[in-house]
């Protein structure tokens, strides 16, 4: 009877191991397809920075008053990339606590 005590609480554990194993392995999974979606957001973001600096441009060559209807698109899709940005980050820091089991 201790036997196969031993041996399904053996089974029991290695159940258990392989599960968390699992759980990780998606876990960091999906903390790199974040990442992989950050990067994008940050070239987004680059390349928004760099129309606006033309926009921008344009507008002090020619003397003219900046137009709110050019620059508020741009600083918009730059401000909507950086609050997706704190969002997969934050969202990374949790994967990464439940993986180590805080």
């Amino acid at each position: 009877m201790e036997f196969k005590q031993t041996v399904s609480d053996f089974c029991d554990k290695a159940g258990e191991a392989a599960h968390s194993a699992a759980d990780k392995t998606k876990a960091l999974a999906k903390i790199g397809r974040y990442k992989v979606k950050i990067a994008k957001l940050q070239e987004q973001i680059r390349k928004a920075y760099q129309q606006l600096g033309k926009v921008y441009y344009k507008d002090f060559v020619t003397d003219e008053e900046p137009d709110e209807a050019e620059y508020d698109p741009l600083c918009q899709q730059i401000s909507e990339c950086y609050r997706r940005i704190t969002i997969l980050r934050d969202a990374i820091e949790d994967l990464k606590r439940s993986i180590s089991g805080e």
